[in-house]
């Protein structure tokens, strides 16, 4: 299928009467509904090569995981379809624009108002099981409705980007929009954070109210070379720039979650004026303790497989891709139940490993958990999970648990002489890194050490 046409009837249904967009592999039109005389929204995927029949599924795969998500802050699709192999989506129409359109002349009541809406939309994409990661923040997918902000664009995996063909500078890329990617994004080892999306919040919260990007077309990437955050005018509140500030920290485990976010903004709204323009900066600036709520007292660690029942709300940080659903992507419908176990391993394993390096809280046991996962998702042999880079990505992740291990070792390591519960604590981090590099020259002399030492002493 050639690129759309006005005034063409699509799927014998929809009359297209204006082109709203398109990006590097879709095209988005007003259309009329002609069954229903409605005006709707129209988005047709138009890839680089024509789908087969498992490419179809996977995207009717996506759309199920998206379809049941019911909030006031995320757009809601109303169908899904296909024609001459084509997938497209049929949403409503908000014909206020988007934020897009407030660049720059965003009064401060309307900033924590975008910010409130658009974290709470965040908080509940963030805290579906499996957690869906929107990957492509930025004002042109937050539409307005009246006073409020709804999230477009959402559900489709950087594993579907990459299987469209999607490209072209200034599109959307398997990794979101280059100027709105955070550090990370640009980093060979790069895997799916719910974090990615607080960074891309905080880049758009401040083009919302400057005008302009922080780092321009660069990116996160500014940030890798040492670049700091601009400033930001002074007509706006110290809370307000603090919390921008907290969500472009260029370390993932640094930023808020959604739902701190949604809390603190709802706070704020409900002390603001209705008013035009901004106020004066507020006589309770932010503090770490105020907004970044991490502790996660109340939250209970990933447990047995399989995924799609261990996984954890607010773990935020470390959740990953869209698991099984989406490991058609990988793999295609053909062979898909014997191949998926691999995915479900890695992702799982993921969540487990990212739990462990967050919590002190069994933490010996959740690292152990985190390696076993990724020890069975590597036996599985499968060359095109490993092509793809996920075995590099376990290597990494088996790493930083060494290190994390002897380092926190020898940090005790002195005093473990002194009572058997320090001597325990010592061994078990020293056996997982045993276990990670048995032959570790280092390593199995400390054990040896506090063992012989400390039968010797009693």
């Amino acid at each position: 299928m050639s690129r759309l046409q006005k005034d063409y009837l699509f799927d014998s249904r929809y009359k297209l009467l204006k082109k709203l967009g398109e990006g590097g592999f879709s095209e988005v039109w007003l259309v009329e509904d002609t069954s229903a005389q409605l005006t709707l929204v129209l988005k047709v995927f138009l890839p680089s090569s024509q789908l087969d029949e498992s490419g179809i599924e996977m995207f009717r795969q996506e759309f199920a995981l998206v379809y049941n998500l019911n909030h006031p802050n995320l757009l809601k699709y109303t169908y899904f379809g296909v024609c001459v192999g084509h997938p497209y989506l049929v949403m409503p129409y908000y014909n206020s624009g988007s934020a897009e359109d407030l660049l720059g002349n965003c009064s401060e009541r309307k900033a924590w108002q975008f910010l409130h809406d658009v974290s709470s939309g965040l908080a509940c994409m963030h805290e579906h099981q499996p957690p869906i990661i929107h990957q492509d923040i930025k004002p042109a997918n937050v539409l307005l409705d009246g006073s409020s902000y709804i999230i477009t664009d959402f559900g489709i995996s950087s594993n579907v980007r990459h299987m469209l063909g999607e490209g072209g500078e200034g599109k959307s890329t398997v990794q979101g929009t280059r100027p709105y990617m955070p550090p990370e994004k640009f980093q060979q080892e790069s895997i799916p954070l719910v974090a990615s999306d607080i960074w891309a919040l905080g880049a758009s919260l401040y083009e919302m109210i400057t005008g302009r990007l922080p780092f321009g077309g660069k990116g996160g990437q500014a940030q890798l070379a040492g670049e700091e955050v601009p400033p930001m005018p002074a007509n706006y509140s110290d809370d307000l720039k603090e919390i921008i500030m907290q969500c472009l920290s260029p370390i993932p485990g640094n930023r808020p979650f959604a739902t701190d976010l949604e809390r603190f903004a709802a706070e704020h709204l409900a002390q603001l004026p209705y008013t035009t323009g901004s106020i004066h900066p507020s006589n309770a600036p932010v503090t770490n303790s105020s907004i970044r709520v991490r502790s996660h007292d109340n939250a209970v660690p990933p447990t047995s497989f399989p995924l799609s029942k261990g996984l954890v709300k607010k773990v935020g940080i470390g959740a990953c891709a869209l698991v099984v659903v989406l490991a058609v992507v990988l793999f295609g419908i053909k062979g898909y139940k014997s191949k998926k176990n691999v995915m479900d391993l890695y992702n799982h394993g993921v969540e487990t490993y990212q739990w462990g390096m967050d919590h002190t809280e069994g933490q010996l046991d959740t690292f152990k958990r985190a390696i076993a996962l990724f020890d069975d998702a590597k036996a599985c042999k499968n060359s095109r999970f490993s092509k793809l880079g996920y075995i590099d990505s376990i290597n990494v992740m088996r790493k930083n648990i060494y290190d994390y291990c002897l380092s926190t070792a020898k940090q005790t390591y002195s005093i473990a002489f002194l009572n058997e519960e320090e001597r325990q604590h010592v061994l078990g981090y020293l056996e997982v890194a045993k276990e990670l590099d048995p032959t570790d020259e280092e390593v199995n002399s400390l054990i040896d050490s506090l063992k012989f030492d400390y039968r010797s002493i009693n």
